[in-house]
């Protein structure tokens, strides 16, 4: 290997220079935090600046160096559809594909939905992220409710198939009754799994009692589960007791695909380690709650 000027490089130069574009890359490495900002009433608030959030990475304040909302950026769906034979009873599966229909009906142009179903040990895709909405379609309206739920399995296994070069605003839409009985990774795992991609998980959980009404501690480990996989990765969790409840869920997930800020920086820490690192984005704002990932694992 010859240098610019024609002279051979020796092997301790071209280490050198290899460190040195190492340096570089890390240097320039930017960590993209989107979020939802919502009030006290669980309304999205809007027309927030800059200067109104505070951004801290394992508890250190980092400086803000890129700003800016996607309202006008595509929407990537994915559609994580459970299809086990719990999902078959009580009309559950038919109220799933209704819901994904209303989803898919409300995308605008340049929009695009791909569907995921998971039963059993399998967790692949119908249809790949595209814009033909008649053929999602006719692909949703033959899925059958069949086997055993593997819902740790399909929530760990989901966030690899969803490209992470897929541009705009890219999300996670979980249909299940939350009744895992097939799993083969425990609860630790499949959050740590899930939580090193960055995209949203919003689940939508077809579950007899709200959470807000379940006596303390009587929740399930499913449930408990769900909401950890919303929390870590910014998405949220809608229980569904009745038709009204999964409108409403319908289209607040819409709205929040379609407004969200996004916040830039650069971390302190060069040593890109495999390590995770815990994110806190807040605002100055009284009565206000920030949604965003709980943090990233700094991959090489």
């Amino acid at each position: 290997m010859r240098a610019g000027n024609g002279a051979p490089i020796d092997d301790h130069e071209l280490d050198r220079l290899i460190e040195l574009h190492h340096a570089e890359r890390e240097q320039v490495r930017l960590v993209l935090v989107p979020a939802v900002v919502v009030n006290r009433r669980n309304k999205i608030v809007s027309g927030l600046q800059v200067s109104d959030f505070k951004l801290f990475e394992d508890f250190a304040p980092m400086e803000i160096e890129y700003f800016g909302t996607e309202a006008s950026q595509p929407v990537a769906i994915s559609f994580l559809l459970d299809v086990s034979g719990s999902m078959g009873r009580l009309g559950k599966l038919e109220e799933a594909k209704q819901a994904i229909r209303i989803f898919v009906d409300a995308l605008q142009t340049g929009d695009r939905f791909g569907l995921i179903s998971f039963a059993d040990d399998q967790v692949a895709w119908i249809t790949e992220l595209n814009s033909d909405r008649e053929r999602f379609l006719r692909r949703l309206e033959v899925q059958e409710a069949y086997g055993q739920t593997a819902l740790f399995d399909a929530l760990a296994a989901t966030p690899r198939l969803v490209a992470e070069d897929v541009e705009g605003r890219k999300a996670i839409v979980l249909f299940t009754d939350g009744n895992d009985n097939a799993s083969r990774l425990n609860t630790f795992k499949a959050v740590r799994l899930a939580r090193s991609v960055e995209v949203p998980i919003h689940i939508i959980s077809f579950s007899s009692v709200s959470s807000g009404l379940r006596p303390k501690g009587s929740e399930s480990r499913e449930i408990r589960t769900l909401e950890r996989f919303a929390l870590e990765t910014g998405g949220s969790i809608w229980p569904i007791r009745n038709p009204t409840d999964l409108k409403e869920a319908v289209l607040r997930i819409q709205e929040e695909l379609r407004f969200q800020y996004v916040i830039g920086y650069h971390p302190k820490r060069r040593d890109w380690d495999g390590s995770f690192r815990r994110l806190k984005l807040e605002t100055e704002r009284s009565g206000l709650i920030v949604r965003s990932r709980s943090g990233y694992y700094a991959n090489p």
